[in-house]
């Protein structure tokens, strides 16, 4: 019987660490945006790709206010929007993201409450749509396609 790794490294998927944390469950991993490394949850729920906007500036983020509102767990915000940048995890890469900037404070408080370090954003669904994401709980690994 093949492995779920084989299968996939064999169909050009590359391998990432992820982090399950004990205390509340969310997926953790470290990526890189423009260059700059930070902690990130992986979040299915999030449709889209989130940096702190207190830290658009540590990953050379060039941001513009959407048109338009966003709802989120703490309510409806205005996110500020960039396009163009560069998010690698490990040995997979993409040259042209595009991702939300917008206060992630309630998230870090709760974070914290529940004795976590903070995040610097998450990353949702279009990434996981982009790198065709397959998340192996057990094995701590997500696989994600070159």
């Amino acid at each position: 019987m093949t492995s779920l790794k084989k299968l996939l490294l064999d169909k050009g998927y590359v391998q990432h660490r992820i982090r399950l944390s004990k205390k509340s469950g969310h997926i953790v991993t470290k990526a890189s945006i423009n260059g700059h490394q930070g902690r990130f949850i992986i979040d299915t729920g999030a449709s889209a790709t989130c940096v702190d906007q207190a830290l658009y500036k540590d990953f050379d983020l060039t941001t513009e206010f959407m048109g338009k509102e966003i709802g989120t767990a703490s309510g409806s915000l205005r996110p500020r929007i960039s396009h163009n940048n560069m998010l690698e995890l490990g040995d997979w890469n993409d040259e042209d993201t595009t991702l939300l900037s917008m206060d992630m404070t309630f998230i870090n408080t709760a974070l914290k409450a529940e004795g976590m370090r903070s995040i610097q954003g998450l990353l949702g669904a279009d990434f996981l749509v982009a790198s065709k994401a397959v998340i192996d709980y057990s094995g701590k690994f997500m696989y994600l396609k070159l």
